[in-house]
C-alpha cells in the first residue's frame, strides 16, 4: 500500500505541480475510495406471517442500530429465510431455536437471546383433553406451519402435516383432518384475532409443548460482527429494553 501511495504521489507531483496539491489530491482520492465502498446493509430475513419472526424483528433493530450496524429486512417464507441465510445468500436469519447449526452448519448463533419461543398444542373444546402429555402425539394426526423446526423437533420422527399458513392449520383442526394443531402461541393468537369468532372452537392445551430461547442466526462468512451483536444485546437487556 504505501509503494503505491508513493507512486501515486508522485505522478500528482507532476501533474499538478507541487507536493501540497498532490498530497491534498491523494487526501481526497483516498476520501472518494472510502465513501465509495461504504458497507451494505445487512440482508437479514423474516417471516411477517411468524409473529416471534415479527417481535425478533423489532428487537434486532434496536440491536443493530446499538451496534452501529446498517442492517435491512427480507421479507420471506420460514423455510425459505432459513435456507437463503444458510446459502449465505441473505446475511442471516432474523430468529431460531438454539441447536439449529447442527443441521445448518453455516449458521452462527448470535449467543444472547432475544426473545422466549412458547409452543403450544391446540385441540377442539369439544374434546375431552384436558392438559399436553407427549403421549398424545403418538395416537393422534398433528399439524404444523411449515419451517416451524420446533414442531418437527417435539415429533421426533412422528408424521407431521405441514401447510403454509396458520389459517389453514386452525381450518384443517376445525374440519377433523387433524386433531391437534402445533402453533407459536403468538402466531395463533394473531391467527385467532385476525378471524375474530371463526376459530371460537379452539383452544390450547396447558402445559406448553414447547418452550425455548429464540435466538438471531448468522451466516459464517459474517462471524466478525457476532461480538458486537451480543454486546448491543446484554446492554439493552441490562437497561430493561
Amino acid at each position: 500500500m504505501r509503494a503505491v501511495l508513493r507512486y501515486t504521489l508522485t505522478r500528482l507531483r507532476l501533474m499538478c505541480g507541487n507536493a501540497a496539491l498532490a498530497a491534498a489530491c491523494v487526501a481526497l482520492c483516498l476520501l472518494a475510495a472510502a465513501t465509495g465502498h461504504a458497507r451494505e446493509p445487512y440482508r437479514i430475513g423474516f417471516s411477517p406471517d411468524a409473529m416471534v419472526h415479527v417481535k425478533a424483528r423489532e428487537r434486532l433493530e434496536a440491536v443493530y442500530r446499538r451496534a452501529g450496524l446498517p442492517v435491512e429486512f427480507v421479507s420471506l417464507p420460514t423455510k425459505r429465510s432459513l435456507v437463503l441465510a444458510s446459502d449465505g445468500i441473505l446475511d442471516g436469519d432474523a430468529g431460531r431455536i438454539p441447536n439449529l447449526e447442527k443441521n445448518y452448519p453455516s449458521l452462527i448463533r448470535v449467543n444472547v437471546p432475544l426473545l422466549e419461543l412458547i409452543g403450544t398444542a391446540y385441540v377442539l373444546k369439544k374434546r375431552e383433553m384436558e392438559r399436553f402429555d407427549k403421549s398424545l402425539l403418538d395416537e393422534m394426526t398433528v399439524g404444523a406451519v411449515r419451517g416451524v423446526l420446533w414442531a418437527e423437533r417435539v415429533m421426533a420422527g412422528r408424521p407431521l402435516v405441514l401447510v403454509n399458513n396458520y389459517e389453514t392449520l386452525f381450518n384443517m383442526l376445525l374440519e377433523g383432518r387433524i386433531d391437534i394443531a402445533l402453533g407459536s402461541r403468538s402466531s395463533a393468537e394473531k391467527a385467532f384475532r385476525e378471524q375474530a369468532g371463526r376459530f371460537d372452537g379452539i383452544r390450547g392445551l396447558s402445559p406448553s409443548a414447547f418452550r425455548t430461547p429464540f435466538y438471531h442466526y448468522l451466516h459464517e462468512k459474517n462471524a466478525r460482527i457476532v461480538p458486537r451483536l451480543e454486546k448491543a444485546l446484554r446492554e439493552l437487556r441490562a437497561e430493561g429494553r
